[in-house]
Order: C-alpha cells, then sequence, then structure tokens
C-alpha cells in the first residue's frame, strides 16, 4: 500500500432478520415476514461485499448485531467472513456507532474505521475501495443518503476522538438533518468531509421499487 496507516476497521452494524424485529416501516407496507426475509437479503449482500474485501486484504471486518445474542448470531450465519463479531449494546443509534468505533480503535488511535449498515441493495466493492482509498488523506468520508443521512461514515487515521465525540454529540439520529449536522459540525472542527455518491437505504415500500432483481 502507499499509505503507512493501517488498513480499516469496516463495521457493519446489523440486526437481527427477526419477523417483527427488524424493517418496521417496510413491515407496515408488506408485512413483517417479507420485511424479515428483505432485511436478510440486504444483509447477506452487505457481509458478501465485506468477505471480499477481506479476502483481498483490504479491510478488517467488525459485525456488530443487535436484536439477537453473539452466540445466536453465530449459529444464525455460519456464511459469516472473517470478522470480529460484536453486541450492538444498547442506546440510540450515535451511542452504539460511537461504541462500535471505540471498539475498532482499541489500542490503535490511528486505526481508520468504515461504518456501514445493512440497508442498501446496489452497495457495491468499488463504493467501499472509494471510500477505502479517501481515507489516506481525508480526515473524513461520508456516502449521503437521500432521506437526509448517510449510509457510510469513514473516519480517517488523523481523526482525534475529542473530534469524533464532537460529531456525534446531540445529533437527531433517524431525521432528515443527520448529514446536514454533521458536515456543519466537521467544518466547524476545521474537517471538509469528502463526500461519496448518494445512495438510497431501503426503508419502505417506495425504495423497494427501484430493487426488484
Amino acid at each position: 500500500r502507499m499509505s503507512q496507516s493501517p488498513i480499516p476497521t469496516l463495521v457493519v452494524m446489523a440486526r437481527w432478520p427477526a419477523s417483527g424485529r427488524c424493517k418496521r416501516r417496510l413491515a407496515v407496507d408488506i408485512g413483517n415476514e417479507q420485511a424479515a426475509i428483505v432485511q436478510q437479503r440486504l444483509t447477506a449482500h452487505t457481509l458478501a461485499i465485506a468477505e471480499a474485501l477481506t479476502e483481498q486484504g483490504a479491510v478488517d471486518v467488525q459485525v456488530a448485531m443487535s436484536g439477537v445474542s453473539v452466540r445466536s448470531a453465530q449459529r444464525w450465519l455460519p456464511c459469516l467472513p472473517p470478522c470480529t463479531l460484536l453486541d450492538q449494546g444498547c442506546g440510540p443509534l450515535g451511542a452504539r456507532m460511537l461504541r462500535q468505533i471505540q471498539r475498532a480503535r482499541f489500542g490503535q488511535p490511528n486505526k481508520p474505521v468504515i461504518v456501514i449498515g445493512t440497508d442498501l441493495a446496489d452497495l457495491c466493492q468499488n463504493d467501499l475501495r472509494h471510500a477505502i482509498q479517501k481515507l489516506q488523506n481525508q480526515p473524513l468520508v461520508l456516502g449521503p443518503s437521500a432521506d437526509g443521512g448517510y449510509w457510510l461514515l469513514g473516519l480517517g487515521a488523523a481523526l482525534t476522538q475529542q473530534q469524533l465525540d464532537a460529531l456525534f454529540a446531540a445529533v437527531p439520529w433517524g431525521s432528515n438533518k443527520v448529514l446536514d449536522i454533521t458536515c456543519a459540525r466537521a467544518r466547524g472542527l476545521g474537517l471538509t468531509p469528502h463526500l461519496l455518491s448518494m445512495k438510497n437505504d431501503i426503508d419502505c415500500l417506495a425504495d423497494l421499487h427501484s430493487w426488484q432483481r
């Protein structure tokens, strides 16, 4: 590699695809069982990409599960890529993400970290490769979502814990202001976020129309 910084840890924030426990907005439109099947397919797609990048030596993978114990997740996911499997823990999304980033950086404060969810049907290896490349000389990379959030958060080696805490403080998670607030906070910290291409999370029935396979 050109850069001497360690390879990034890819943190996948995953949700147990059980009926009634995931994709609640989507379940309103298509029912709990179908919503769980969609979640399962999306999760498998995301983990397949993570595994391919692991095999290429591009990332370490950390899968953070919610809605199920780590032991149960290991039984459910025999096809997990080589990874560290952890529990997301409690709290709002921001607190859970921050916890996983701190775990990924434990003992390696200059470790680049990329955080993604499992809601993107069109995620591909090149999306993540682009983020990995940018993190070699950018402190912050964001993948904007059509709903006003972001589908990827990338933290470069130079980003400090203090800057990270400031980026995450009192963000209204789940609202359409998450990206704008994060970018404004970043600029206030003297950081210029690099923005990737816009993507659309699958949250409701309308989002599924672009994902007919």
